[in-house]
């Protein structure tokens, strides 16, 4: 028997990036002229988009083996209200994105009830954990994934998925040319540009922030017109960051803009980036920005991730591009010195520059145009409609 009124779709992304995607994804259904009832976890983004909230991003974003074990209680809790808001008002659609710590349980108990389930940006089972493949088999009835590569992984293992493409293509700022973005941002056009991306997560950025800084000092001591802007993630409060920067070197403190968000804008503008690994790196692909990227957990966390991980990359840039385009410095390695080491000659010399911008093109070549989120759309209306 059909429900009565608009169909209703329960929504999980648990952290930035994927609440960005969400609030994207309900945007183009609603420009689809979709009349969909969208409630779950998500952010500010989403909130604004029209989801309605059973729990916050700022409860469940958490990098790090170690790390997630600190906020299980809390994690567990917001996992049990989305359990029991799908028994007491059960969704048409569930719809998960990426985190899949967090949204695989969710599949399983959604399979369970009896509800149908798509997941938008599968987990990486590529890089690690394939066994994961046989919840993704048996609980989710379309699995939607963002490279090629990763859709022949799937079906070469007898599993249907979804191509889309990235929706990042879609969410990236109008093109101009970095002078005139640097303006729009306060800054000096005629200065080089390094911006620094130290993480949406608390943990992470607790790593890598002091090392970013201390870098950008080093890189003022060797270019003192460079300029410095840090766009500050909605999952961090502004006095979290500023307990950093408040101990940064007095000449970093007196250049840096920090911004709250941005991202996009700033990695735009950009000369070189400093990125922690993740979405941010991603972006700055898409952009075409020079960029090195940085990755430091609790050393425990890096144990264990270190024996389950099966690819020679963290950064999707090196991924794509089967070799090293984008320098990675992961934990010990992620030091002030190694980071002004590989990163002084993209700004010092332009033939290097253009070498890396040369090599994010290539990679991001035949990774699909845009519009996923209209696609992912029509994959929920064609599930909505069986």
């Amino acid at each position: 028997m059909t429900r009565p009124g608009p169909p209703k779709v329960m929504i999980a992304a648990g952290e930035s990036s994927g609440d960005i995607h969400g609030a994207a994804l309900v945007e183009a259904a609603r420009r689809e002229g979709r009349d969909w009832r969208f409630f779950g976890l998500g952010g500010d983004r989403m909130a604004a988009a029209g989801v309605r909230l059973l729990g916050h991003i700022n409860e469940t974003a958490v990098m790090g083996l170690v790390e997630v074990l600190g906020a299980l209680r809390r994690i567990l809790a917001v996992m049990a209200r989305l359990k029991k808001a799908m028994e007491l008002e059960p969704p048409d659609l569930l719809v998960l994105i990426d985190s899949p710590d967090f949204n695989l349980p969710l599949a399983r108990h959604a399979h369970r009830l009896g509800l149908p389930v798509v997941y938008y940006i599968c987990p990486q089972i590529w890089a690690w954990r394939a066994g994961r493949l046989r919840t993704l088999a048996d609980c989710v009835r379309r699995r939607v994934v963002l490279f090629p590569f990763e859709k022949k992984f799937y079906e070469d293992r007898g599993v249907s998925a979804d191509w889309v493409g990235h929706p990042i293509l879609d969410e990236l700022p109008p093109e101009r040319p970095a002078a005139e973005v640097k303006a729009l941002l306060g800054l000096d056009p005629d200065r080089p540009l390094a911006a620094l991306l130290p993480g949406s997560r608390r943990k992470i950025m607790a790593r890598l922030a002091p090392v970013f800084l201390e870098a950008a000092d080093r890189l003022l001591e060797r270019a003192p017109d460079l300029a410095l802007a840090l766009p500050r993630a909605a999952t961090i409060e502004p006095g979290f960051l500023e307990s950093f920067l408040d101990r940064a070197p007095v000449r970093v403190r007196r250049r840096l803009l920090v911004t709250p968000g941005r991202s996009r804008e700033v990695l735009a503008a950009a000369d070189l980036a400093l990125v922690a690994s993740g979405t941010a790196s991603t972006e700055a692909m898409f952009l075409g920005t020079p960029q090195l990227v940085a990755y430091k957990v609790h050393p425990l966390s890096w144990a264990m991730a270190r024996r389950l991980v099966k690819t020679p990359f963290v950064s999707i840039a090196n991924l794509v591009a089967g070799r090293e385009i984008v320098p990675e410095l992961l934990q010990d390695q992620a030091t002030a010195e190694a980071l002004v080491a590989r990163a002084w000659p993209l700004l010092a010399d332009p033939g290097a520059a253009a070498r890396a911008r040369a090599d994010l093109v290539s990679a991001r070549a035949g990774l699909g145009a845009g519009g996923a989120s209209a696609r992912v759309a029509d994959i929920l209306a064609e599930e909505l409609g069986r």
